[in-house]
């Protein structure tokens, strides 16, 4: 019987694959994503059950999709040492603590590398406003259209988007539940302790020093619940600027029979098509979310598909793209 794959790496052979798929994007960077790779050559993939977002996610939707996602970059990296991770099965059996198992897959040989692999490294969100908008862009942005991908580069629906974006997202934040989940997972200040494992620090917020120091005090549920009362909350939490920004926007259309896993490992997919292509972009997950703000782009999709979710997208500034922290490796090893 052929010794499965894998079956006397080093320690550090593995954890550098656990590194890679944890590169992969989560809601509120939350990491939810726990690996065990097994004697006979399966990984199961678990679910970390302290990783959740029950007010903004509910259903759990997103926290699968985070999932999904990791699996994709699991399966990028396996490919780097030419192995394939077959397709995942729903596993049920596995245990660890603090986890529920999600699936388990068969790593095996002959793999070639991920045509994508080499992005992989490059991927970043970028929040703030993008800095450049020329033909070379838009066509760049092009390239990643698709049966499940639409862009929209008119300037005039890019203008539109901005204030639709701008409506859902405080739909969203105006809720004091809503807002203090959020509050939960951002990261403003360098001595907070998770600044550099989880959520949302404040240099991929892409905060000025006086931002940053604005955010710690006045996103503070507490006094934001106040401003809210008053009326003066709403100009602190606007995006529209960077909307306007944008060289185009990416409409995300899966199938509808697609599950929240299998979206998720296509949407990885399509941002490193993007990095790719050599754009940076950032999730406007509230405009996918809300339900009339929604309505803005479905005329673009089809009805066997949905809008998962929308990405703007565009031209950086060299140097100044923040990377987001991740977990120690060896927490992600169950």
């Amino acid at each position: 019987m052929a010794e499965a794959p894998l079956a006397h790496a080093p320690r550090e052979t593995i954890e550098a694959f656990v590194r890679e798929a944890a590169r992969a994007p989560s809601a509120h960077n939350v990491q939810p994503a726990r690996w065990r790779f097994e004697p006979g050559g399966d990984v199961v993939l678990f679910r970390a059950l302290d990783r959740t977002l029950p007010v903004s996610d509910p259903t759990g939707h997103d926290i699968q999709a985070s999932l999904g996602a990791a699996f994709e970059g699991m399966a990028i990296a396996l490919s780097r040492l030419a192995f394939t991770l077959r397709a995942p099965v729903p596993e049920h059996a596995a245990q660890a603590e603090g986890c529920e198992p999600v699936v388990r897959a068969r790593i095996v040989g002959s793999a070639k590398l991920d045509p994508l692999a080499h992005a992989v490294m490059k991927r970043r969100c970028y929040r703030g406003s993008f800095t450049r908008r020329g033909a070379r862009e838009l066509a760049a942005a092009r390239t990643v259209e698709a049966a499940d991908v639409h862009v929209l580069d008119d300037q005039l629906d890019i203008r539109l988007a901005s204030k639709s974006h701008d409506d859902a997202t405080w739909r969203f934040e105006s809720r004091r539940d809503y807002h203090a989940e959020l509050w939960k997972w951002l990261r403003l200040s360098r001595h907070d302790p998770r600044y550099r494992r989880d959520g949302l620090n404040a240099d991929c917020l892409a905060l000025s020093s006086t931002q940053r120091v604005a955010a710690r005090v006045l996103l503070r549920p507490s006094v934001f619940s106040q401003l809210t009362r008053l009326r003066v909350a709403r100009p602190l939490i606007s995006e529209a600027a960077q909307v306007r920004s944008a060289i185009a926007l990416v409409l995300f259309m899966p199938r509808r029979t697609d599950s929240p896993f299998e979206v998720g490992r296509r949407f990885y997919r399509l941002w490193l098509e993007l990095t790719a292509a050599g754009l940076y972009a950032a999730p406007m997950s509230a405009s996918a979310d809300d339900t009339k703000t929604r309505a803005r782009y479905e005329v673009h999709v089809t009805s066997d598909r949905r809008l998962a979710n929308v990405l703007r997208v565009g031209h950086a500034p060299e140097g100044l793209v923040a990377e987001s922290h991740r977990l120690p490796t060896a927490e992600l090893l169950v």
